[in-house]
C-alpha cells in the first residue's frame, strides 16, 4: 500500500481542514458578536459610553476625528460602535463583517444611533472592492482570530489609497494579561500555550483561533505590506477569577497592556 498521499489528495485534505476550521470560525463570531452587549437592552448611548469609558485610551489613540470626508472601511465590525464613532466625527464608513449577526448588530446600532449604514458581508481575506478605493482600514481585534493574516493584510495593502492608513488592534503576548490571567492562573489545565489564549483570550470560551504577538513581530509583518510602521502598547488591565479586565495604574512605557494598536502607511 502507497503511504504517501498524492499531491492531489494532500492538497484536498489541506482544503478541508481549512474549509472546517472557517466554519469553526464562523460559528462561534455568530454566537459572539463583540459588543452588542446581548440581553442587556442598552441603549446606543449606553453602549458607547460602556465602550469608550473600559477602553478610555481609545479616542486620543485612534483619533477618530481626523478622518473627516474620508472613506473608512472598518474591518470586523462586530456591534458597530466604531463605525459609528467614526461617522460621528464626519467619515464616511463601509463596515465589513463577515457573519451575518455581526452584519444585523452593525446595521441595527447604526439605526439607532441615526448615522447612515453601509454593511458589507465578507471575509477579510477576500474583499469585494476594487484597488485603492480607501483613505483608511480600521480593525479592531479581528485579525489576531485569523490564521491568514498576512493574506488579510494583502488584501487591506490592495484596496488602501497609495499612503492610505492602516490602523489595527492585535493582542500583545508580553503583556500581564496573557502572562498572568490566561498562563499563570490556568497553568494547571494540562493545556499548552496555544490552546489556553484560544481558550481564554476571550470573553466567551473556546474561540477556535488566537494568535498573541510582541510588539516586534507586529512592527515586522506589517512592514511587509506598509511603511512608517508604528506600534503602541495600551490597556493595562488583567483579567482576575471573578472579574475581567481589572485595570492597573501602570505607564504605558512599561508595555504591559493587553493591546497593540498599529498605525502603517500603505506603500
Amino acid at each position: 500500500m502507497n503511504r504517501r498521499q498524492s499531491p492531489t489528495n494532500a492538497q484536498a485534505s489541506a482544503e478541508v481542514a481549512r474549509d472546517e476550521a472557517e466554519a469553526a470560525r464562523l460559528e462561534y463570531w455568530n454566537r459572539h458578536v463583540p459588543w452588542t452587549f446581548k440581553g442587556e437592552d442598552l441603549s446606543y448611548d449606553e453602549k458607547r459610553r460602556l465602550r469608550y469609558s473600559l477602553q478610555d485610551y481609545m479616542h486620543s489613540t485612534i483619533a477618530f476625528d481626523s478622518y473627516k470626508s474620508k472613506l473608512v472601511l472598518e474591518l470586523g465590525s462586530g456591534g458597530g460602535i466604531d463605525s459609528a464613532e467614526f461617522e460621528r466625527y464626519g467619515a464616511d464608513v463601509i463596515s465589513v463583517d463577515f457573519t451575518e449577526t455581526g452584519s444585523r448588530a452593525t446595521q441595527a446600532l447604526l439605526q439607532s444611533a441615526n448615522l447612515p449604514a453601509n454593511i458589507v458581508k465578507s471575509s477579510a481575506l477576500y474583499l469585494p472592492f476594487q484597488g485603492e478605493r480607501f483613505d483608511c482600514v480600521y480593525s479592531f481585534g479581528v485579525l489576531h482570530h485569523i490564521p491568514e493574516i498576512k493574506q488579510a493584510l494583502e488584501e487591506t495593502s490592495r484596496i488602501l489609497k497609495p499612503h492610505g492608513e492602516m490602523i489595527c488592534m492585535l493582542y500583545n503576548r508580553e503583556s500581564l494579561l496573557y502572562s498572568y490571567s490566561i498562563l499563570w492562573m490556568h497553568r494547571s489545565e494540562g493545556l499548552n500555550e496555544e490552546e489556553l489564549v484560544r481558550k481564554y483570550s476571550e470573553r466567551a470560551f473556546g474561540c477556535p483561533y488566537t494568535k498573541a504577538y510582541t510588539k516586534q513581530q507586529v512592527v515586522e509583518l506589517f512592514g511587509e505590506h506598509f511603511d512608517h510602521v508604528r506600534a503602541e502598547v495600551k490597556y493595562n488591565v488583567i483579567d482576575l477569577p471573578d472579574k475581567r479586565k481589572f485595570k492597573l495604574n501602570l505607564p504605558d512605557k512599561y508595555e504591559l497592556g493587553w493591546h497593540i494598536i498599529v498605525k502603517a502607511r500603505c506603500r
